[in-house]
């Protein structure tokens, strides 16, 4: 299943949920979907030395440094000014490329997880807000890099927590615009990611 198909599938899982679920609780509950584009750090350079010190030899990194990001997510309204939102997240791949002795190797790195934080804002659609919480996030990545016919050990899968913080503006129409912060992304203290998006309330 690709990771985009993947997407839209928990999409639709979730908006079903949602549907159902605000029928029970209507006046405190909302839910959301989210779309942008993530600046991640990977970590690349620090795999670039890892196979530089099991090769003996200079190794150079280069690397993409974001991709498409997705999140859904809902918001349980505690008072006025207080929520609690609860999220899912996903990124596209990411693209690191190795090079040692003129032969070059590349890997893809992808994120996802989920994420939980408390919201601060004014009691009414329109307005600013901020958040900070905790995710537990997971990257997903190659086991190994081959170049020029010698496999070197890569950083493969990671996971763990870190904190997330962010803000941005609700408007009346139900539209939201934000920047949010994912600190050790996968628990890997080098990797971390900022985010740009637009979304929807409903």
């Amino acid at each position: 299943m690709s990771k985009i198909f993947k997407f839209f599938y928990l999409t639709f899982i979730f908006l079903f949920l949602s549907i159902f679920c605000s029928k029970l609780v209507a006046d405190e509950v909302t839910f959301g979907v989210d779309a942008g584009y993530g600046f991640l750090d990977i970590g690349a350079d620090d795999t670039a030395q890892t196979i530089a010190n099991l090769s003996g030899s200079t190794v150079t990194a280069s690397y993409d440094t974001g991709a498409w990001f997705g999140r859904i997510y809902g918001d349980y309204k505690i008072d006025d000014s207080t929520y609690i939102d609860v999220g899912f997240f996903m990124t596209g791949d990411v693209t690191a490329k190795y090079t040692l002795s003129g032969a070059t190797a590349s890997e893809s790195y992808s994120a996802n997880g989920i994420d939980v934080a408390a919201v601060i804002k004014e009691d009414k659609k329109d307005a600013l807000f901020v958040k900070g919480g905790f995710h537990s996030s997971t990257i997903d990545g190659n086991a190994n890099v081959t170049i020029s016919g010698t496999t070197y050990a890569a950083k493969a899968t990671a996971s763990g927590i870190g904190f997330v913080f962010g803000g941005g503006y609700d408007y009346e129409d139900g539209s939201r615009a934000g920047i949010t912060y994912y600190a050790n992304l996968g628990g890997e203290s080098d990797a971390d990611m900022w985010l740009v998006y637009y979304g929807f309330r409903f």
